[in-house]
């Protein structure tokens, strides 16, 4: 079974946290050096007069560096999430519409199944989340079908073949075909599968 790819992840996350933390704490430490020796030349200037220059200059040389290394890029993260819900949105009701479909984690774990799905078979969805597709073996595939399967998929990304699955109440239904798709991120590990029966 492919690795979580969620380790690397909150790594690389924490990285770069650590990463903006040490780059503002040396951009204010540097530039306060400098707004400190030009309120130092200002020698004619009250100490009230002193804080408002060293308060005004320093406003003025952080407001870039905290536009582009926070500003920026949390406007652009929430644009991003609004994008992601809405195609998620649109996902959710492709997900509901279409054939009866089942998506597992990357260790092939049930984490949705849609309506269409659970009519056929006869379960509820609290019944099969977290549990592996194999409860739904109609015992008339044997180990080696299922070895190629994995085989294929693991290889290939995707595996398609006719199967039958049994149902909650053991009545296994007509052969139907099934189309196993893996969901990869941008590393190029899989996440996830999609099945999608066609009864």
């Amino acid at each position: 079974m492919p690795s979580d790819s969620s380790a690397p992840q909150k790594n690389e996350n924490h990285q770069s946290v650590i990463r903006l933390v040490l780059i503002l704490i040396g951009a204010v430490f540097f530039i306060e050096l400098i707004v400190m020796d030009l309120v130092l030349s200002f020698t004619h200037l009250s100490k009230l007069g002193e804080s408002l220059l060293d308060a005004t200059l320093l406003s003025l040389l952080l407001f870039p560096i905290f536009y582009f290394l926070i500003f920026r890029p949390l406007v652009r993260n929430i644009a991003e999430r609004k994008r992601i819900e809405a195609d998620l949105r649109i996902a959710a009701v492709a997900f509901e519409i279409k054939d009866p479909s089942l998506i597992t984690d990357a260790q092939a774990n049930i984490i949705r199944a849609n309506q269409k799905f659970l009519d056929k078979t006869g379960y509820r969805l609290e019944e099969i989340v977290g549990r592996n597709p194999r409860i739904f073996k109609s015992g008339m595939h044997d180990k080696k079908y299922y070895e190629r399967l994995w085989k294929q998929l693991l290889e290939d990304g995707s595996w398609s073949g006719e199967i039958r699955i049994r149902t909650r109440e053991n009545r296994i239904l007509h052969p139907f075909w099934l189309t196993i798709t893996a969901v990869k991120n941008d590393r190029q590990e899989t996440t996830h599968y999609i099945g999608i029966y066609n009864f």
